[in-house]
């Protein structure tokens, strides 16, 4: 990844419990921190990476068991890791810009540590203790009864799913088959999160950073359900559907996409 300027980001390895945590940053002033979803990696970010490194910091990740991050083979949690990368890369707070299951692990981490997080932007987010459909579990009866591997699962979500990439958006299509290719890993079907009592759900209205909340026009119902609890739980959050987009807004319109978190940052910033 090239920036603005022929700058040229900082990559390496964080060292957590055994384990390796790949991450990238750039930029200065601000920390922007980007969190991927379930099905692809960091790459995910290109076309934010570079865009908000022209006015913020930006760090991006690889959770553990995606890209070029460590497999996970052993037990840990996305949210020990997330305070490792905040602690070793001495960060003090942080916008954190996250997207689905991501969004998940976000919303818990701003709740144990407020302090921490300047503002959230949750895209196609999910939150703990909020129920899912059965039309979510079989993508509205589409889902094959089972894959040979999970670069297969991984490419049947970005190729032909109805919902994680809008039928029309075919670049963002073969872009995301091209992500997956070079770094398939992935452990979605795995992933540990710890149960929290009472659950994230009940506990939103203890969060005070501002935050935007955007949804892609066809994502799946269960998502525009979540984001419609999650915008009711969080005082004065703000909620925006990107239309032309299903789940993977920031590959989708990235334009749009990068408009409305600048605009939410800055605005975050002056107030």
């Amino acid at each position: 990844c090239i920036l603005a300027m022929g700058q040229v980001p900082h990559a390496g390895y964080l060292e957590v419990d055994g384990d390796s945590l790949y991450y990238e940053e750039a930029g200065a002033g601000d920390v922007i921190l980007l969190i991927h979803d379930g099905i692809l990696h960091s790459e995910v970010w290109d076309d934010q990476f570079s865009f908000f490194a022209q006015e913020h910091k930006v760090i991006r990740y690889d959770r553990r068991g995606y890209g070029r991050s460590s497999p996970a083979e052993g037990s840990y949690s996305h949210m020990d890791d997330l305070k490792a990368l905040f602690e070793q890369l001495e960060i003090d707070s942080a916008f954190l810009v996250a997207c689905s299951s991501g969004g998940a692990l976000a919303i818990d981490f701003t709740l144990d540590n407020p302090q921490k997080v300047q503002g959230l932007v949750l895209v196609g987010a999910v939150v703990g203790g909020f129920s899912y459909t059965r039309h979510m579990a079989n993508r509205g009866g589409h889902l094959p009864e089972n894959f040979e591997n999970d670069l297969e699962e991984s490419i049947y979500y970005v190729t032909e799913d109805p919902y994680a990439i809008y039928a029309k958006n075919t670049e963002a299509k073969e872009r995301a088959v091209e992500m997956l290719q070079g770094h398939p890993q992935r452990v979605y079907a795995r992933q540990r999160f710890t149960r929290r009592v009472p659950p994230s759900i009940r506990r939103l209205n203890e969060i005070k950073a501002p935050t935007l909340i955007l949804v892609g026009e066809f994502d799946i119902p269960d998502v525009h359900a979540h984001a419609g609890a999650i915008n009711a739980g969080i005082p004065q959050s703000r909620r925006r559907v990107i239309s032309n987009a299903g789940h993977i807004i920031p590959l989708e319109q990235a334009d749009l996409f990068n408009e409305s978190v600048m605009g939410f940052i800055k605005s975050s910033i002056t107030n």
